[in-house]
């Protein structure tokens, strides 16, 4: 978005010259926070809506929303970590130097040639989160964590290389072991029937399943 100090605001002709450079910056767009309206994971695209905003005239101007936004999960060697971003979401904005249309067309060269430079027009989009209130308060402190936001589900691992499957409160560690002793215990002289704990840890089980 264009600066709104001007060089016909200038009074004399050494602020005029020094507006110049200062005004070519202010049109310069390098990385923004921006808001997910929508998603298409068939295309891994977004738009996407720059929290961008100015004021002329004592109007504030927000910036469009920008279509089509390739969104960079990451990705080599045949494999692919995808987020399905939805809306609200925030993402970190990166706009290309050189207009990006046949990279992201065909894959061939971006133009050196002058053009589209930092436009709006050639974002891609990285997730991300800023503000305060998309902190995350409860993901573990002695552990990675791949999973839901508030740490109750998903792939943990330390730094020893143990790890766990997690859903709210239970592992799929934890249900192996109850499993085993359940399977113990039934072996024993005297052990009662095992067929309701059997049917509880099936249950267990089922409800860690992701289908």
């Amino acid at each position: 978005m264009a600066g709104y100090q001007g060089t016909s605001t200038r009074r004399d002709t050494q602020e005029y010259l020094a507006a110049i450079p200062e005004t070519e910056r202010a049109d310069i767009n390098t990385t923004a926070v921006g808001i997910v309206q929508s998603y298409d994971a068939k295309t891994q695209t977004a738009v996407v809506q720059p929290k961008l905003t100015m004021q002329i005239d004592g109007e504030t101007i927000r910036a469009p929303e920008l279509q089509s936004v390739p969104v960079a999960h990451p990705r080599a060697g045949g494999l692919i970590m995808h987020k399905p971003l939805k809306k609200g979401d925030e993402v970190n904005l990166h706009f290309a130097q050189r207009s990006l249309d046949d990279a992201v067309q065909d894959g061939s060269d971006q133009s050196a040639n002058r053009g589209r430079m930092h436009s709006l027009s050639d974002a891609l989009a990285v997730p991300a989160a800023h503000s305060k209130a998309k902190q995350l308060a409860n993901l573990p402190a002695d552990r990675a964590h791949l999973g839901s936001e508030d740490g109750k589900s998903g792939l943990q691992m330390k730094e020893d290389g143990s790890f766990d499957l997690v859903r709210n409160g239970d592992t799929v560690f934890r249900i192996l072991e109850d499993l085993t002793k359940a399977f113990r215990d039934h072996l024993q002289p005297g052990a009662h029937d095992k067929i309701a704990d059997a049917n509880a840890i099936l249950t267990r089980i089922g409800k860690m399943k992701a289908s």
